[in-house]
């Protein structure tokens, strides 16, 4: 897996939403349109990802200060 920035991530997520918009108008309004349907697959994929690299981020910062609070009581 490759290391992305969460700036970059948003950037793409908002890019891929404007083509999932695009391919949405393209079919006539139809967002059952395959075209469309993937344009949008691609956007929650996009957002899956972002998620998971806050929670990440979120984790580690949390086990960061799990020990320090440990040592302080003991």
């Amino acid at each position: 897996m490759t290391k992305v920035n969460q700036e970059e991530l948003q950037a793409a997520i908002e890019k891929l939403k404007g083509k999932a918009a695009a391919a949405v108008q393209k079919a006539g309004d139809k967002k059952a349109d395959p075209e469309a349907r993937e344009a949008r697959k691609k956007v929650k994929r996009a957002q899956r990802k972002l998620r998971a690299a806050k929670s990440y981020k979120g984790a580690s910062k949390k086990a960061a200060e799990k020990p320090a609070e440990g040592q302080a009581s003991a």
